[in-house]
């Protein structure tokens, strides 16, 4: 972990000619960034095997209100604050402007190519609240002609004037947190809509002029059967969506749910079942045309989220809000995670920026392989020997089925792609540390 960047009284410096300064090794050494070109040449070379990153920058906006919290979740979302709503807009407007004004002129230069309101709930807002801020960061933080303008939404919490006030505003693309058709499985997970609201959802988007469309599923809730998931994903390709994103119920320690499991209340989902959903959600959304162009997401040909991809390949982010993260210039950084926090530092004129890192040679080096195996691409088999993969576990993952050669690239298997964590955790066990 790198060092985390603090002002003379402890607190995040406002703005710093060079924010990497306080990053850099002290200790002198006969040329002290000799490992560290070394692995930037090393890091590079694998960089070029994944999809290139959508030109620009990615701007993430995190809203952190729900109007409940749902039993497994664990993101940075609060109930019952969206009366701080008008404060945290102003808020994030102003870190936008501090954002353009004291990085060194990285941004002011710069155009966005992708901008995504994720939460929480951002439409748990009023409407002209968001029209405010979507039209106020345009402003400040020009999109390229054709930006993807992503918003999150739930569908208890949106209405036809939603819809039409945030296409005006340049959306042009939804994601819904529908989960399931099934009543049980979203009783379950503590979630307030049934799947009526999530059609009425995607009707009222595309009425709207919003085409584009994300639906989130989550799977291995105790209780969905085999055929449920199945019908839940028939249920999903009848809306029409360009984009899936399939996710597998997670145990998080500090959630309603977390709890239960370790309390031996409720049961953690089967691995066995888990893996079983996973692979039919590969062979039905197959067969409907879509594309398995990351581990939990699928898209038809040429609607593959251009923001996450920005993540996934390695581009520049910017993140405002509550714990919201950024990516520039190889130095990642974070806000002050609660909303309450983060409106103090900002209102009182201060940087809501809680720390900061630059990426040490090894965590560079495990970041690159685990990003280039999420994507379905992978990467060149001359890249992984250069970023010092396990050659024997390599050779087991081809063995197993686990992964494959295809054109001079290694890249995992549907059955290995599941599995995508544990294995990089194995082919970076015997590569080079910093």
């Amino acid at each position: 972990m790198g060092s985390v960047d603090s002002g003379a009284d402890g607190r995040p410096s406002p703005c710093a000619a060079d924010p990497g300064a306080e990053d850099r090794p002290s200790s002198p050494a006969a040329d002290p960034g000799a490992e560290d070109r070394t692995t930037s040449a090393t890091v590079d070379l694998a960089a070029k095997d994944r999809p290139a990153p959508p030109s620009g920058l990615g701007v993430y906006v995190h809203m952190p209100f729900c109007i409940s919290r749902c039993r497994y979740c664990d993101f940075n979302s609060y109930a019952g604050l969206d009366a701080l709503g008008p404060r945290y807009v102003d808020a994030l407007l102003a870190e936008a402007r501090r954002a353009v004004n004291c990085r060194d002129g990285l941004l002011a230069a710069r155009q966005a190519a992708s901008l995504y309101l994720g939460g929480g709930t951002p439409t748990v807002l009023p409407a002209r609240l968001l029209l405010r801020l979507l039209v106020k960061l345009k402003e400040t933080l020009p999109l390229d002609v054709g930006a993807e303008v992503t918003i999150e939404v739930n569908p208890e919490t949106v209405v036809a004037d939603t819809f039409r006030r945030l296409a005006t505003a340049g959306v042009n693309r939804v994601s819904i947190g529908a989960q399931s058709a099934h009543f049980h499985v979203l009783e379950f997970l503590g979630r307030i809509h049934d799947s009526s609201r999530t059609e009425q959802a995607v009707v009222l988007a595309r009425q709207a002029g919003i085409q584009r469309l994300n639906l989130d599923l989550i799977y291995g809730t105790p209780g969905e059967s085999g055929e449920d998931w199945a019908s839940s994903l028939d249920w999903a390709l009848g809306l029409s969506p360009d984009h899936l994103s399939c996710y597998a119920l997670t145990v998080e320690e500090s959630t309603p749910y977390g709890r239960a499991v370790a309390a031996g209340v409720q049961r953690a989902p089967s691995e066995d079942d888990l893996a079983e959903k996973y692979e039919l959600a590969c062979e039905r959304l197959r067969a409907a045309g879509f594309e398995h162009y990351e581990v939990s997401n699928w898209a038809r040909p040429g609607q593959a989220c251009r923001h996450n991809l920005l993540y996934w390949t390695g581009g520049d982010y910017l993140g405002l809000g509550a714990g919201a993260h950024s990516f520039l210039r190889g130095r990642r950084s974070w806000n002050v995670a609660h909303p309450t926090a983060y409106l103090a530092n900002v209102e009182a004129g201060e940087s809501p920026e809680a720390g900061s890192e630059r990426i040490g040679p090894a965590e560079r080096r495990l970041e690159a392989l685990w990003l280039g195996l999420r994507l379905a691409a992978g990467l060149r088999e001359e890249s992984l020997e250069a970023l010092g993969a396990n050659q024997r576990a390599l050779g087991e993952m081809l063995d197993s089925g686990l992964g494959e050669r295809h054109d001079g690239r290694f890249r995992l298997t549907e059955r290995g792609l599941f599995l995508a964590d544990a294995i990089v955790a194995d082919l970076a066990a015997g590569a080079r540390v910093g």
